[in-house]
């Protein structure tokens, strides 16, 4: 290097990245990561599915049947998947009991599930509702336009056009 050593020479001396990028943190992939570990969201339906005639194992059998669902659903093995419950016990009503447990893929909340029991007159009924989760809706944007407002009225323009009304409402000439 021949010259005389500038703010340019000295940063290329120093190597590529020399200037103001060893700051940068990753603080956007830790937000998303923790966004991906979070049952906070939006869950958009993903399927339902109702079985009729179901015995009793069958209702013992519930969580793992829809474990099975999910998994086939989401395209993992079913040991990948996990459940949490999102309370600790389910809705009981007189004929049904409604259950909600978060999915979870590894450490990623993948959705919810919700098995709805319900014991009818002559048999009993199973009900799959599981939900994925989403990015938000966002409304469809508009393409870019630039408004170009009118100019505001200067000082003299204002007074003119007071003078002007004040002289019509005397009955004078504009």
């Amino acid at each position: 290097m021949e010259g005389k050593s500038n703010s340019v020479r000295r940063s290329q001396a120093r190597g590529a990245g020399a200037r103001g990028t060893s700051g940068i943190n990753s603080n956007g992939s830790d937000a998303h990561k923790q966004a991906r570990k979070s049952t906070k969201g939006h869950y958009r339906v993903e399927f339902v599915k109702t079985f009729e005639d179901m015995t009793e194992k069958d209702i013992e059998l519930r969580v793992k049947y829809g474990k099975d669902l999910v998994a086939s659903n989401l395209g993992v093995p079913v040991d990948m998947v996990t459940f949490r419950a999102k309370r600790k016990e389910g809705i009981q009503t007189l004929t049904s009991l409604d259950e909600v447990f978060y999915v979870k893929v590894g450490q990623d909340t993948a959705g919810k599930l919700s098995i709805r029991t319900q014991r009818l007159w002559k048999s009993n009924l199973l009900l799959f509702i599981f939900q994925v989760k989403k990015m938000a809706y966002k409304p469809p944007q508009k393409a870019f336009s630039r408004n170009k407002g009118f100019k505001k009225r200067t000082a003299s323009q204002k007074a003119e056009a007071n003078r002007k009304s004040y002289r019509t409402r005397r009955g004078g000439k504009n």
